[in-house]
């Protein structure tokens, strides 16, 4: 599965864009993320709250829709899906 990562999580994961991911089966969103976390541990503390959910903000897009939209983390997962994981979005003049 491909995993992408944009602005401020590539640091997390050494600069990558995207990350090859085997999920082995059928996994929920939530599932790949404690997988992502055990290898990149830095990525759990610009994608999750402490209640182990996302982050206000952060999104996580399967094959380009809102896990918001879906079944949130609880959302099952393909080995051909792809995930793309953003931080929340900011910026620009007040």
């Amino acid at each position: 599965m491909k995993v992408r990562l944009f602005g401020t999580l590539r640091s997390a994961v050494g600069g990558s864009k995207e990350i090859e991911v085997h999920v082995g089966g059928r996994r929920t969103a939530r599932q790949l993320l404690d997988q992502l976390i055990l290898s990149y541990p830095g990525l759990a503390q610009k994608a999750l709250a402490q209640s182990g959910e996302l982050q206000a903000g952060m999104n996580l897009l399967v094959n380009g829709r809102s896990v918001r939209f879906l079944n949130g983390l609880d959302t099952l997962l393909h080995e051909d899906d792809e995930v793309a994981l953003f931080p929340p979005l900011g910026g620009g003049e007040q």
